[in-house]
């Protein structure tokens, strides 16, 4: 207790240790700290550590109000320790607490730890004129005795060590009535102060000081913005949101018309606002922000009354603009590659061949270009032409500059070797790969990988994040989102479904990126409703005014809605051929055409009448039927197939399985179809002229049972589908690429994106297809790449049963897939051609048009 101390009246730093005479032992006794000073610095703790370190273990209060005055060293280890309070849960805090020792060295300073673990808080005060200049404490023990003390004496390293400083105490156990009104005043000052109720001096929590970054760098301390300390005014202001600040009586805006009509209806967040402060719409954009403002700036002019802005609002206004009108011609000067942009097309091309190892090749760099001048943006350059290096060429040139540190990226799983890949080929030796991937086994749960992302990334210049992971760790990676990030989009089409949770997850960790790059070979596969979500990721704030395609508007275009849309997005994408870069041109597609046997026919036909009202059952149990007619036995779950076919939504059609035991005995009898026999033997002749390849599938039955049917020949094969981790998927494909493996059979929506066979791989058989042309293109593109040799062949072979109908006359589902599949690839072929993007055609199209022709 305070009473059992022996205290001096005064205390000066010239003839005593003002810390281990006055502060630790005071501290070690007290239950609460109430603290105001001129200036302040974090070194001074060090002067009380060991009073201190007691105080913190007993989790006792420590409250600061200082001025402005801060160092930029003290706000930066102030709001380290703010950040670490909201990212570290209790439980560390705990562990925390447990180990507390100030003496220890720690990576984040004493300051920041005591903050964390909400020992100290500290508010800053900031006045109309001049400084916060009060200095007093007020200190007391558990049994309610009070030390209150006032002097000279700052909170710094200089007040302890080198200024003169002096100050009195009054304890409240011995002072008389006239001496403990010192200590009533304190107090009720103090939290007056701590409470903002101080006429001409703002006091805010630290946490909104830091949030708003009122530092400025070159003055080395930490400011306000002065429209902030204006009286009897309205006040609009970004706090994480447009707010307004009513400092008038509040009738004189809520009774107005203005208001009425032009702001609370549209823009005003009713449940959040009071008479006092006004809170807008958090799904605001700034275009909005600019709107009311001068709504408001007309307002006040009319009926004369003070206004203002701060200057964070502005400087946020002005770091959201991207001036898209103007953005829009530079795209197009760069993708006609103007004269105009040559001079500085020159300058980065000279930037990124000094940062590479392996150089891009022209038309590469003119993409890579157009993605760094542009900001945001699109490449939807063809499967296996390159983006991914074009997109290092950015990060290459950004980093030369100073302007980013890191890529993070989102794409799916399979594409996370390729991007490590890449790097390793484009920086060869003059930059290593500083991996953090989400997918790394050594992080065993959910909070290991919180923890990693939060603590473990700071110095990595390559992340990597698999669309299904990014709503788990949302929070932790938009703390990696800021000007310094390059945040890129891989196969951006897996975001297309609209109010899909991956799209509103990609929306919100884009919101602060400064650099974007969306990347897709297949950017519209069904119609124009799947650029939407990439269109609100890369230009959600200017979306509405510049854009302004409704959904109606891109799901059913008219022709003059096609052209308007191809003008507006035209400047903000890049778009490049296989042809242009010189990959040598594929050999003719072979067919391996088998006719079906008479049960096989017989089932055919079953199948017809069975699913004639449900073609998307009725394709998928075609192709069972084709493959292995023991699928036919099992129920099927359409919704299963949704990834595989493309299909956006929710599917809920379960098919029970209820044929007739004569069918049943009719499925029996085959043991393999022709179909299949006709597979193995193809894949028996290449393997005879020691050649690799790919075996695409659909289903895993199908995969396993060409697994058993080529090993029990002697052939080296394996499966890598969904189930397959990605450890044991890398193993497989390193096998494969090391010629330990003779086959691999996979199907689309496994390794369909991003991985690259084309240096050991030059036959793939489709055994099994959908009219899925995203998954088709990228499946081919696997064998079929940049850098394969001029004289370099790539041969497609694609099976085809074919069945006789009541009438006699031939029909093949696959070959009617194939034939749409290759009508859809010109179509998008032309587009290219044209600069133009092209509308696919829904599933449901797509199964029309393939079962047009048949008449059962």
């Amino acid at each position: 207790m305070f009473k059992d101390l022996s205290l001096k009246a005064t205390y000066s730093s010239y003839e005593d240790d003002v810390g281990a005479l006055f502060y630790t032992p005071t501290l070690r006794e007290c239950i609460s700290y109430d603290r105001a000073t001129a200036y302040f610095s974090a070194k001074a703790l060090a002067n009380y550590a060991k009073g201190l370190e007691v105080f913190a273990r007993r989790g006792n209060k420590y409250r600061m109000i200082a001025s402005a005055e801060l160092s930029e060293y003290d706000y930066r280890q102030i709001k380290e320790g703010y950040q670490l309070r909201e990212e570290v849960n209790q439980g560390l805090l705990g562990k925390l607490r447990e180990t507390l020792s100030l003496e220890e060295e720690r990576n984040i300073s004493n300051l920041a730890y005591l903050i964390s673990l909400e020992i100290i808080d500290i508010k800053i005060a900031f006045t109309r004129e001049g400084i916060f200049h009060d200095k007093f404490g007020v200190m007391e023990d558990e049994v309610g005795d009070v030390i209150c003390f006032r002097g000279s004496n700052n909170e710094t390293t200089a007040a302890y060590n080198t200024n003169y400083e002096a100050f009195d105490i009054t304890c409240s156990w011995q002072a008389s009535a006239f001496d403990y009104s010192k200590i009533t005043k304190s107090t009720e000052t103090f939290e007056k102060l701590w409470n903002n109720k101080v006429e001409n001096i703002l006091v805010c929590d630290m946490s909104q000081a830091i949030h708003q970054e009122i530092v400025s760098h070159s003055k080395g301390m930490v400011i306000i913005d002065s429209a902030q300390l204006e009286p009897n005014c309205l006040l609009l202001d970004y706090d994480d949101g447009l707010k307004l600040d009513i400092k008038v009586e509040p009738s004189l805006l809520l009774n107005n018309a203005v208001y009425k009509l032009r702001l609370k209806g549209r823009y005003v967040d009713l449940e959040r606002s009071n008479d006092h402060i006004i809170r807008f719409k958090s799904n605001l954009t700034y275009p909005a922000y600019k709107r009311i403002i001068r709504i408001l700036e007309q307002d006040a002019q009319r009926r004369v009354y003070r206004f203002f802005t701060t200057q964070r609002l502005r400087d946020y206004i002005a770091s959201r603009e991207m001036y898209i009108e103007r953005r829009a011609n530079v795209g197009l000067s760069i993708k006609h590659q103007d004269p105009i942009v040559r001079a500085q097309f020159a300058e980065y091309k000279m930037v990124v061949d000094c940062a590479f190892y392996r150089q891009l090749r022209d038309k590469q760099m003119w993409d890579s270009f157009f993605m760094c001048t542009m900001k945001k943006s699109s490449n939807f350059s063809v499967p296996g032409s390159g983006k991914t290096a074009s997109v290092l060429g950015v990060y290459a040139y950004l980093q030369a500059k100073g302007r980013v540190k890191r890529i993070v990226m989102v794409g799916p799983k399979n594409s996370f070797g390729s991007w490590v890949d890449e790097f390793k080929s484009c920086f060869g030796t003059k930059q290593q790969v500083q991996l953090f991937s989400i997918q790394d086994p050594s992080y065993r749960s959910t909070k290991e990988k919180q923890q990693a992302i939060l603590y473990d990334t700071g110095n990595k210049n390559l992340l990597l994040f698999n669309y299904e992971s990014i709503g788990t760790y949302l929070t932790e990676i938009k703390k990696l989102i800021d000007t310094e990030t390059l945040l890129v989009f891989d196969e951006v089409h897996k975001v297309k479904a609209l109010n899909g949770r991956r799209a509103s997850d990609a929306l919100e960790i884009s919101k602060d990126a400064c650099y974007i790059v969306a990347l897709t070979g297949t950017p519209i596969p069904n119609s124009y409703t799947d650029i939407r979500n990439l269109l609100d990721i890369l230009y959600h704030d200017e979306y509405a005014d510049f854009f302004g395609f409704t959904v109606p508007q891109l799901k059913d275009p008219s022709p003059e809605d096609i052209s308007v849309i191809n003008q507006k997005l035209q400047p903000f994408f890049c778009r490049t051929t296989k042809q242009q870069l010189q990959v040598p041109a594929t050999n003719p597609d072979a067919f391996i055409q088998v006719l079906a046997s008479r049960p096989e026919n017989e089932l055919f036909h079953i199948l017809l009448i069975k699913y004639a009202k449900n073609k998307l059952a009725l394709i998928i149990r075609l192709l069972q039927l084709e493959s292995n007619p023991q699928m036919l036995l099992k129920s099927l779950d359409l919704s299963e197939f949704s990834d595989i076919l493309d299909i956006s939504g929710e599917i809920e059609q379960f098919d029970y399985v209820d044929f007739s035991d004569d069918v049943v005995s009719l499925i029996n009898k085959i043991e393999t179809t022709k179909k299949f026999d006709a597979c193995i033997e193809v894949a028996l002749q290449l393997h005879r002229e020691h050649k690799l390849a790919i075996i695409w599938c659909i289903f895993v039955d199908s995969m396993m049972n060409i697994k058993g049917a080529l090993e029990t020949a002697g052939v080296r094969a394996a499966c890598l589908y969904g189930a397959i981790s990605m450890e044991d998927r890398q193993e497989i494909l390193s096998a494969f690429r090391k010629g330990k493996l003779d086959f691999l059979i996979t199907n689309p929506h496994t390794l369909a994106e991003s991985v690259s066979l084309h240096s050991v791989c030059h036959d793939a058989i489709y055994f099994e297809y959908s009219y899925n042309l995203v998954h088709l293109l990228q499946s081919k593109d696997r064998i079929h790449r940049l850098g394969l040799p001029n004289n370099q062949y790539t041969q497609y072979f694609f099976a085809q049963e074919i069945f006789s109908t009541k009438d006699g006359d031939l029909y093949s589902l696959d070959e009617k897939i194939y034939l749409r599949l290759k009508e859809k690839e010109q179509i998008m072929l032309d587009a290219i051609e044209n600069n133009t993007l092209e509308r696919g055609n829904t599933p449901e199209e797509d199964l029309d048009i393939i079962f047009s022709t048949y008449h059962a």
